[in-house]
């Protein structure tokens, strides 16, 4: 159904469905193999259409949510419904347009036969009204509490007046990377270990920070965090600044990396607005030329009255 709502051709629905009817599968356990069997749901892993026909599949949430009216809109933009992969994150003003969304979700997901997973279904309030005492929300005849903070794609966002990240995880995710190649890497060298931290534990602690909008207190936190490892790793005591250290290796701080990723995440985007306007023009002139092309020769050919 979410292929004919997007306007794919019956007839290359029918070729995928008679593709998948005849896949088989076979599980394979070091030089054994299992008997074959099929599969009636879900899309070949590694296929280069499995992410397009997925993505249509779960379009027709976003649709549907649209049509119903309630969410939240970025000037005529709606967001009320963010998808990545199998993972949806509902977007609401009001309580009850969220009560509608979820009922509109498992209407939805009825069609497409998918079931919600409750355990892992949250809410989270963000606003003035944060505080005050709110009904669990209904999600299939199954209550969906509201909670102090909730993840999504590994980002912790709280529950406040206005919209925070917590990134206590993080930082104790980025510690125990830290201290796994501490423990695992004695008589090692001090840049090839460095080299080490920066390529496992440097990305736990600047994993998305680019993305939120952090206060100046996380992000010295952040900080904090990597020049304790730079001080451990040379044999620096607490209380020594390592920013002269840092210089002399051609290492920057956490806040300033964090400063050069957003400035080339805006240089990427003017790069990529640009390339479109050139792409758009130049598409705009071969049409003109097509055009031009065109009434020239009908003029020829066309007969004197």
């Amino acid at each position: 159904m979410s292929l004919l709502d997007a306007g794919v051709p019956v007839v290359i629905i029918d070729l995928l469905y008679n593709w998948y009817n005849k896949l088989s599968y076979v599980v394979r356990w070091n030089d054994r193999l299992s008997e074959y069997f099929t599969a009636a749901s879900g899309v070949r892993q590694g296929s280069c259409l499995s992410p397009a026909i997925f993505n249509v599949f779960m379009n027709l949430f976003i649709i549907r949510l649209r049509c119903l009216g309630v969410g939240c809109c970025i000037s005529s933009i709606y967001v009320g419904c963010i998808l990545y992969a199998d993972d949806i994150l509902l977007l609401s003003q009001t309580v009850n347009g969220l009560q509608s969304m979820l009922d509109k979700c498992v209407e939805v997901a009825s069609i497409l036969s998918l079931e919600f997973n409750v355990s892992k279904s949250h809410c989270v309030a963000i606003g003035k009204m944060c505080k005050n005492e709110i009904m669990p929300m209904n999600l299939n005849g199954n209550d969906v509490n509201w909670s102090d903070a909730i993840k999504y794609l590994g980002v912790y966002l709280q529950s406040d007046r206005c919209v925070k990240f917590d990134i206590s995880h993080n930082k104790r995710n980025f510690y125990a990377a830290c201290n796994s190649i501490f423990l695992h890497s004695h008589g090692v060298n001090e840049i090839a270990l460095l080299h080490l931290q920066e390529t496992y534990s440097l990305s736990v602690i600047m994993y998305a920070i680019p993305a939120l909008s952090l206060t100046n207190r996380q992000v010295n936190e952040s900080n904090i965090c990597w020049n304790n490892v730079i001080r451990r790793l040379f044999g620096y005591h607490k209380w020594e600044s390592v920013s002269a250290l840092l210089l002399s290796l051609g290492r920057l701080s956490v806040r300033y990396l964090l400063m050069l990723r957003k400035v080339m995440f805006y240089i990427r985007l003017f790069i990529v607005t640009m390339l479109l306007f050139i792409i758009f023009f130049y598409c705009f002139y071969l049409v003109i030329t097509m055009m031009i092309i065109c009434l020239k020769v009908f003029s020829v050919v066309s007969p004197l009255p």
